[in-house]
C-alpha cells in the first residue's frame, strides 16, 4: 500500500506487485507518506507472525480489538476517520471504511477467490493493466441512472460506479472483503437526544456558534502559513464561514472570492461585498471560466467518471485555480448548509399532517412579512390583511394540487381544508383557471425523466439497492428524519465533493466544507423546527449564532439567487455549442442515449419562448449527456 506525496491518495496492490495479484498472499508496502492535520487516514496491517497490528495512523488508536469495533470507538470519540483500511492476513481480510462525509472516496475491485484492488482514485484502478484486459465492464444500469432525473434511481445505486465491477465505500460504513464474500456494516451513528436540552434560540445559537467555529477552525489547518482563502457567494452560509474564519484569525490574510454574474437576477455581489467590508479581506470578483467543455474533459480524466453536474462544472476549476494563484493551499465553501444547518420550512407540513390548524394558521401569519411573490402584481401597495389572506390562500391552493393525481384524493383535500380553515373558494377557482390558462398559453414542455434508450429501460437489474442514506439513519424515525438523510446523504452530494477532492488534488489546493460535519448535523438535527422557523425568516437558530459576525444585510436576507435565470441558459446553451460537434459525431453515446430525446430537450434549450424555470431540467439533461459522451470519448482514447 503506499500513499503519494500529498497524503491524498490510498493505493494498494499496484504495479510493484503485479505478480502477485493473483494469490493470496497479502503484500503490502507504504511510501513517502506525509501526515496531514485535516485528512485523517489509518492503516492497519495484523500479519500471522504479530500479536499486535503494525499501524500507519496519523489518528491515535487507543483501543484494540477487529477494526470495526476501533471504528466505532473513533466514531463514538468524535474523530472522523476520512478513509481506513486494515489487512488481517489470519482471516484473509480487507476492511475498508470512510466517514459520513468525508469527501475522500474509497473504491474497491473484489474478485471471489483471486484478488482485491482499492483505492481513493479510481483512474488507479482503471488503468491498472489487468484490470483493463479483464476485469473492466461498464454498468449499464448507472450509466442510465445518470441520465435519469428521478432521486430513486440514482439512490439505488448508490454503493456502485459506472463500472460494474469496481464499487465505493458507503460514506459512514465499513466493507469486508473475503476470500469470496463481500459485507458493508454502518458504524457511525447519530445521536441527536445530545442536545435535547436546548429550549430557546439564544441557547441553540450559542451551542452553534461553538460547534461552528470548531468545524472551520478545522477546515483551515494545513494552510501552512499562506493566506486564507474562501469562496464567497453572498448567501447566509458562505459569509458565515468567511466571518468565522475572521473571527478565528483576526490578523490574517483572507482572500475572498465571488463568482460575479453578468445578469441582473443572479447577481449577489452587494451582499459579498457588505461581508467583505465587514470582515476586511482582499475581495476579488471573478467571472467563471467559459472553457466549459475542455474544463469537463480534464476532470473527466482525473475522476474515471463521468461528473455529477447539474450544470457546467467550469466554476469549481475557476474558484480553486483563483486561490491557488493567490498563495492559497485551502480554498473554504458554504456547501451543505442548507441541508445539513435546515430552515424550519418542515412546521409548515407537519403543521398539516397532524391536522393542527390553529398552528398551521399562525406560521402562515408569521410567514407574510417574507414572504416574496412574483405572481401577485403591486404585492408591496396590499395592507397587511390581504397579504396575510393571499399567502394562506395560496399555501392552500398549492397544498390542495400536491396531494396527488387523484381526483378523489384531490377533492378530499380540498373539502377537508374547507372545514377546518378559511378557505376562499373564489380564490381556488380563480387561481386554478389562471394556471389552466397559462399552461394552454405557454409552450409545451413535455417533461422528459430520462433520455436512455427504451430498450435498455426495458433490462432488469437484478442488483440488490442498498441506500446508505437509510442505513446511516438507523433507528432514527423515518418521517421525522427520512427526507433530511435522503437529502443531506443524496449520492450526487457525494459524488460532486469526491469530484472536487480530485480536481483539488490535480490543482495543489485543497476545497473544505465546513458546513458537512457529524457534529454540526447532530446539533441542528436536535434543533426543533419552530425554533429554527422563528418568527417567519427560518434558520433563526444559524442567524442568532452568527449574529455578531454577519452584516445586517445577510443576516436579515431571505431571498436567494436561483440557477432559473439567463445565467443557467447561456452557460448551457455556450456548453451545447462547444460539444454539439463531438455529442452528434458519436459512435458509441447512442447506444445509451435517446437521439430523438435528445434533440427534444435541444429544441427546448433553443425555443426563446419556454421560460427559464421550464428547462431547469432541459439545462441538466444537455449537460448530464455532455459529461457521459466526455467519459465515453476518454475510454475510448485511453484502451
Amino acid at each position: 500500500m503506499c500513499f503519494d506525496e500529498s497524503g491524498h491518495e490510498l493505493l494498494a496492490f499496484g504495479d510493484k506487485y503485479k505478480n502477485k495479484l493473483e494469490g493470496r498472499n497479502v503484500t503490502v508496502a507504504e511510501t513517502g507518506f506525509k501526515e496531514s492535520p485535516f485528512y485523517s487516514f489509518i492503516l492497519g496491517i495484523q500479519r500471522k507472525e504479530l500479536s499486535e497490528p503494525e499501524c500507519l495512523s496519523n489518528r491515535l488508536l487507543k483501543h484494540s480489538g477487529s477494526f470495526y469495533a476501533r471504528l466505532k470507538k473513533l466514531d463514538e470519540s468524535g474523530i472522523a476517520l476520512s478513509v481506513g483500511a486494515w489487512v488481517d492476513e489470519e482471516r484473509e481480510t480487507i476492511c475498508l471504511a470512510r466517514d459520513a462525509f468525508s469527501p475522500v472516496p474509497l473504491y474497491y475491485l473484489h474478485i471471489p477467490g483471486k484478488f482485491a484492488f482499492f483505492s481513493t482514485n479510481l483512474s488507479s484502478i482503471v488503468n491498472s493493466d489487468l484490470i483493463r484486459k479483464k476485469y473492466l465492464e461498464l454498468d449499464v444500469f448507472h450509466i442510465l441512472a445518470h441520465l435519469d432525473l428521478r432521486i430513486e434511481r440514482s439512490l439505488s445505486r448508490s454503493s456502485g460506479t459506472f463500472f460494474s465491477n469496481i464499487k465505493t465505500v458507503p460514506p459512514g460504513h465499513m466493507v469486508e472483503l473475503g476470500p469470496t464474500t463481500v459485507t458493508i456494516q454502518r458504524y457511525v451513528s447519530f445521536d441527536p437526544s445530545k442536545w435535547k436540552s436546548l429550549k430557546t434560540a439564544d441557547e441553540a445559537g450559542e451551542a452553534l456558534f461553538g460547534v461552528f467555529r470548531q468545524s472551520v477552525n478545522h477546515c483551515s489547518l494545513g494552510n501552512e502559513g499562506k493566506p486564507f482563502a474562501s469562496h464567497l457567494s453572498g448567501g447566509l452560509d458562505s459569509s458565515s464561514v468567511s466571518s468565522m474564519l475572521r473571527f478565528i484569525n483576526p490578523h490574517a490574510t483572507i482572500h475572498t472570492i465571488h463568482n460575479k454574474s453578468k445578469y441582473p437576477d443572479a447577481d449577489e455581489s452587494a451582499y459579498a461585498r457588505a461581508v467583505a467590508e465587514k470582515i476586511n479581506s482582499v475581495h476579488h470578483e471573478v467571472f467563471q471560466s467559459e472553457e466549459d467543455l475542455n474544463l469537463i474533459r480534464l476532470q473527466t480524466s482525473l475522476s474515471a467518471q463521468p461528473l455529477g453536474s447539474r450544470l457546467s462544472p467550469a466554476l469549481l476549476s475557476t474558484m480553486l485555480l483563483y486561490a491557488r494563484d493567490l498563495g492559497s493551499k485551502v480554498l473554504l465553501n458554504g456547501s451543505g448548509g442548507d441541508s445539513i444547518v435546515g430552515s424550519g420550512m418542515e412546521v409548515f407540513l407537519h403543521a398539516f399532517r397532524t391536522r393542527n390548524w390553529p398552528l398551521l394558521n399562525q406560521l402562515l401569519s408569521k410567514r407574510v412579512p417574507f414572504f416574496t411573490p412574483t405572481i401577485f402584481e403591486g404585492w408591496e401597495t396590499f395592507s397587511y390583511d390581504r397579504k396575510d389572506f393571499l399567502v394562506k390562500q395560496f399555501y392552500y391552493y398549492n397544498r390542495i394540487t400536491r396531494a396527488g393525481r387523484s381526483p378523489l384524493t384531490l377533492a378530499k383535500t380540498y373539502f377537508e381544508l374547507a372545514r377546518n380553515v378559511d378557505l376562499s373558494h373564489s380564490f381556488m377557482l380563480k387561481r386554478g383557471l389562471k394556471n389552466l390558462l397559462n399552461r394552454r398559453n405557454k409552450p409545451n414542455v413535455n417533461g422528459q425523466v430520462t433520455l436512455g434508450n427504451d430498450e435498455l429501460l426495458e433490462l432488469n437489474d437484478s442488483e440488490s439497492t442498498f441506500s446508505y442514506a437509510q442505513s446511516l439513519r438507523g433507528d432514527l424515525d423515518p418521517l421525522q428524519y427520512g427526507a433530511l438523510f435522503d437529502d443531506v446523504f443524496n449520492p450526487m452530494v457525494s459524488w460532486s465533493a469526491e469530484n472536487m477532492f480530485d480536481l483539488g488534488n490535480h490543482y495543489g489546493i485543497s476545497s473544505r466544507s465546513p458546513m458537512k460535519t457529524k457534529a454540526l448535523f447532530e446539533l441542528c438535527m436536535s434543533i426543533p423546527d419552530l425554533i429554527k422557523f422563528g418568527e417567519g425568516r427560518g434558520r433563526e437558530h444559524f442567524r442568532m449564532a452568527m449574529k455578531e459576525l454577519l452584516p445586517p444585510e445577510v443576516y436579515n436576507r431571505t431571498s436567494k439567487a436561483t440557477l432559473s435565470s439567463q445565467y443557467g441558459q447561456d452557460m448551457t446553451l455556450r456548453l451545447w455549442n462547444q460539444a454539439k460537434e463531438s455529442i452528434m459525431d458519436s459512435t458509441v453515446l447512442w447506444d445509451f442515449v435517446d437521439r430523438k430525446k435528445l434533440l427534444h430537450e435541444v429544441e427546448i434549450l433553443n425555443n426563446p419562448n419556454i421560460s427559464y424555470d421550464q428547462k431547469t431540467k432541459t439545462w441538466q439533461h444537455l449537460t448530464r449527456v455532455v459529461t457521459l459522451s466526455s467519459w465515453l470519448d476518454w475510454l475510448s482514447a485511453n484502451k
